[in-house]
C-alpha cells in the first residue's frame, strides 16, 4: 500500500472509533398520564417502550391540599430533574425545607450526606425505611416482588437504596 492509502485507512479507523465511543446517552421521559380506570399514573419511557411506573392512589395527603393528581404533577418533573442531573442513582430520605421553612419528612436523591433532590414528601406518621424501600422497589421495577433489603444499605447513618430505572424495562410482565 502507499502511504496515503494507509492514511486514509488509520483515518477512517479513529472517525470509527470516535463515532461509536461517543454513544448518545439513553433517553428517559417521565410523564404523568391518566390510565384506563382514570387513575393518575407517572410513566416512564425509553427507546419506544413505556412502563407505567407509580399508581397515584394514595389518598390521605388529600386533606393536607396533595389529592393523587397533584402528587403525579408535582413528583413526576422531580424525577425527571433528577434523572437529567444523574442524581437519580440511589434515594434515601431526610427532612427537606418548604418555602415557609418548615421541615417535612421527604424521599430524595443524594449526593453523599446531603439530601440533593428533593423527590416526595412523606407524611410524619410515615416509617421512612420502608416507605423508602417500597418506593425504590417501584423505581427498579420490583412492586411487585418483595423487595430485598439487600439492595438497600446504610450510608452516613440514613438508608440508602440504589435505583436503576432500567430494570423496569426489562420485568416480564
Amino acid at each position: 500500500m502507499k502511504s496515503y492509502q494507509w492514511l486514509f485507512f488509520i483515518s477512517l479507523f479513529s472517525l470509527n472509533l470516535i463515532l461509536t465511543g461517543c454513544e448518545k446517552p439513553e433517553e428517559v421521559i417521565f410523564s404523568c398520564e391518566r390510565d384506563g380506570n382514570g387513575d393518575y399514573v407517572t410513566t416512564v419511557k425509553n427507546g419506544g417502550k413505556t412502563q407505567n411506573l407509580i399508581q397515584w392512589t394514595r389518598t390521605d395527603f388529600v386533606k393536607a391540599g396533595f389529592p393523587p393528581q397533584r402528587r403525579c404533577d408535582e413528583v413526576t418533573p422531580r424525577l425527571q430533574e433528577a434523572y437529567d442531573n444523574g442524581s437519580l442513582k440511589n434515594l434515601t430520605w431526610g427532612y427537606s425545607e418548604s418555602d415557609n421553612l418548615k421541615q417535612y419528612k421527604s424521599l430524595c436523591t443524594t449526593t453523599g450526606k446531603d439530601c440533593h433532590t428533593l423527590i416526595l414528601t412523606l407524611l410524619e406518621a410515615d416509617d421512612a425505611d420502608k416507605e423508602l424501600k417500597n418506593f425504590s422497589a417501584v423505581l427498579n421495577g420490583d412492586a411487585s416482588l418483595a423487595y430485598q433489603n439487600s439492595f438497600c444499605a446504610v450510608n452516613n447513618y440514613r438508608l440508602s437504596c440504589p435505583i436503576d430505572i432500567f430494570r423496569v424495562f426489562n420485568q416480564n410482565k
